[in-house]
Formats: structure tokens, sequence, C-alpha cells
């Protein structure tokens, strides 16, 4: 894996470990720290938002997380979450 690979469109993001890993959507763009999912990914139609820092490593067309599926799904953010982030304020841990 490549920690410092690039991301792009299109791209699968998974989370968790290499037994089990959850598939959470196609990368739809980059936003400032952020990554954008697709929207027709998620559960309920909303566009959401992965902190880029998240990012365990990219390989293939496939981005990794380094959390687990639910602290990924809890953590990300709706675009509505994302306005209102500060722009200097840390992405979460």
């Amino acid at each position: 894996m490549n920690p410092f690979g690039h991301i792009k469109c299109g791209m699968i993001v998974e989370a968790g470990n290499g037994d089990a890993t959850v598939y959470l959507g196609r990368i739809a763009g980059l936003k400032k720290n952020f990554i954008k999912l697709r929207r027709r990914d998620a559960p309920d139609g909303k566009r959401r938002y992965i902190p880029r820092s998240w990012v365990d490593g990219v390989a293939d067309l496939q981005v990794h997380l380094f959390r687990t599926p639910s602290a990924a799904k809890t953590g990300w953010l709706t675009k509505a979450e994302l306005k209102a982030w500060p722009a200097d304020r840390p992405t979460r841990p």
C-alpha cells in the first residue's frame, strides 16, 4: 500500500482490517481536506465527507481508512456539517 498515493475520483473507499473490509462508497471529489463520497452510495442519499487524515493508504483503485467501519460512519460529515466546520479547526481524530 502507498500511504502517499494520489486519491482520485471514482476510487473505492473501504474501512476495516484486511480480513473484514467494508465498502463505504466511491469518491465523487475532494474538498478542502476532505474526501467527498458519492451521494448514491449513502443509505439515506445524503452526501458524506471523510477527512483525508483518516487515509491509511492507497492501493490500486482503493483508498483504505485506518478506522473501523462503524467509527467511519459515526465520524463522517454531511454537507451541512462540513459547511459549519471552521477552516482553522483540525479534522476529527
